[in-house]
């Protein structure tokens, strides 16, 4: 028997008749079921689900769009994205982190998200490729960069890549992005004062080692870099309960300080990498600017981190634009 959650008719949302582009919440379901359509598209592919068989179609066909190209990991031969299409618009979508045999693969890439080597990958570089084609072929006005969890990761440094060395900026929704620094722990801690002293403290020391340790042609590159990307403003759609991405919220709510703009262009393992005397890029997490949508509906850490809640239709959320 199938999974009950792979089928459109019994999962998706099926109560959304017609495609309201002007409408976020329209946006952000119809975003977050084409970044599914993925997650079943490599479930369809290993459990040989095909033709009328097939579970995924229904959750891009529904709004509308068709599946133009499936994106393959090189290492274990799993589809990690798809490339659909609807009218001159073009969404590309990554998944995240599934279980089963893919998870070994997935994972290792989650370990270089933290230290900030997902862009020597190669499900990156594939990424980043079918990016740049696309932006040739559909112009940059009608690419959309869609992910969840490790696909919002991919999708972001995608993003993140096409401003700074193209200066091209790319509409992005990121789901449940991670946001994967040591701070983020911090969430856990009850006492908010004891939580203000660590975050302060731990800010500081990042600080004072970038300053000790970074050159002024570096100085001046990073902040060339951040200039670019003070002018792209993705989505990110975080959850307050989920410890992968409820940092995000903080680091932005921070650079209402002095100190918290300081800090929004600093990282530990930036600085530890640049000790060692290795080359490192602006961490994932560093950003100048974004559209921050935020939750806080869940039975717990593990649903908030779910991909399906972001098309139910009782969903409530605020946004914010936030820019350095």
């Amino acid at each position: 028997m199938e999974s009950n959650k792979d089928v459109f008719d019994s999962f998706g949302p099926y109560h959304l008749r017609n495609n309201n582009w002007d409408d976020d919440r329209h946006q952000i379901a119809i975003y977050a079921c084409l970044v599914n359509g993925v997650y079943i598209l490599q479930r369809d592919n290993k459990r040989h689900r095909n033709g009328e068989n097939a579970l995924a179609p229904r959750w891009w066909e529904f709004f509308g769009f068709k599946l133009l190209e499936k994106l393959y990991d090189e290492d274990d031969k799993s589809i990690f994205g798809a490339v659909y299409v609807i009218g001159p618009r073009c969404v590309i979508a990554f998944r995240g982190t599934m279980k089963g045999r893919e998870f070994f693969q997935d994972m290792k890439l989650d370990l270089a998200i933290f230290t900030n080597k997902l862009d020597r990958k190669s499900r990156f570089k594939i990424a980043m490729k079918v990016v740049e084609e696309k932006v040739v072929e559909f112009g940059q006005d009608n690419v959309i960069l869609v992910g969840h969890s490790l696909g919002a990761a991919l999708g972001m440094l995608a993003g993140k890549h096409m401003v700074i060395e193209k200066e091209i900026y790319l509409k992005t929704f990121l789901f449940n992005p991670p946001h994967t620094t040591p701070i983020m722990l911090l969430s856990e801690i009850k006492c908010r004062t004891l939580e203000k002293v660590i975050r302060r403290t731990t800010t500081f020391v990042n600080i004072t080692g970038h300053i000790l340790i970074s050159t002024e042609e570096e100085e001046k590159e990073e902040e060339e870099k951040f200039e670019k990307l003070s002018v792209w403003k993705p989505n990110l759609c975080v959850h307050k309960q989920d410890l992968i991405c409820s940092e995000y919220q903080s680091y932005f709510n921070d650079m209402k300080e002095i100190w918290g703009r300081i800090a929004a262009r600093v990282s530990a393992i930036h600085s530890w990498r640049k000790i060692l005397g290795k080359k490192t890029d602006i961490p994932l997490h560093l950003l100048p600017s974004a559209k921050l949508t935020v939750i806080n509906q869940a039975e717990g850490a593990l649903d908030a981190h779910k991909l399906q809640q972001w098309w139910k239709p009782d969903l409530q959320f605020d946004s914010q634009d936030f820019s350095l």
